[in-house]
């Protein structure tokens, strides 16, 4: 998704650009699901983490911190990309400049949690503190992308990423890694 952000950023957010419908359905999806599950989820392993002492607290506060950034940029972003679909007074370069910015930050937060929070929720975690973690009335809340039947909505996306997953590969020489960005 990260990847799909920086890509189709670079050819243009103007309102003609082929690629806007895709900027605006992988922003909805950003905003809409994991901004209100995914992260809800990581930011209960991080409390959970803190409390039994199992995680640096300034990591724990940064992943939040960063939680709470991406939502707000996030809608901000989503918001300036349809403003800027609408041809109203809205710098297109800012728009990708800030998607591709937006892109980058959820590439760090990815890289964060996959070096300190991941490792301590593996090592430190019990089955009941689990089932506290996903004990938050989210259950019924499927993805629309990757949990069965794909949303409608985001048809199109869930078609670019696959193809995208499987073009990697099948051609691991493309320099880039064998799965997909979050």
């Amino acid at each position: 998704m990260v990847r799909l952000l920086n890509d189709q950023s670079n050819l243009r957010t103007d309102a003609t650009a082929p690629n806007i419908g895709l900027l605006v359905d992988a922003l909805c999806y950003l905003t809409r699901f994991p901004d209100v599950t995914h992260h809800v989820l990581e930011d209960r392993m991080v409390e959970r983490l803190l409390a039994k002492k199992a995680l640096p607290v300034e990591f724990g506060h940064e992943i939040e911190a960063q939680h709470t950034k991406l939502i707000r940029d996030g809608l901000d972003l989503l918001r300036d990309l349809e403003a800027a679909t609408r041809g109203e007074n809205m710098s297109q370069e800012l728009v990708d400049i800030r998607v591709r910015l937006y892109a980058e930050r959820l590439r760090h937060n990815m890289a964060i949690e996959e070096l300190t929070l991941f490792p301590a929720a593996r090592k430190s975690l019990d089955e009941e503190d689990w089932h506290a973690i996903e004990d938050i009335g989210l259950q019924g809340q499927a993805d629309p992308l990757f949990d069965g039947e794909v949303d409608e909505q985001f048809s199109q996306l869930y078609r670019v990423i696959t193809e995208e997953a499987t073009s990697e590969h099948a051609d691991p020489a493309s320099g880039r890694g064998s799965r997909p960005n979050a």
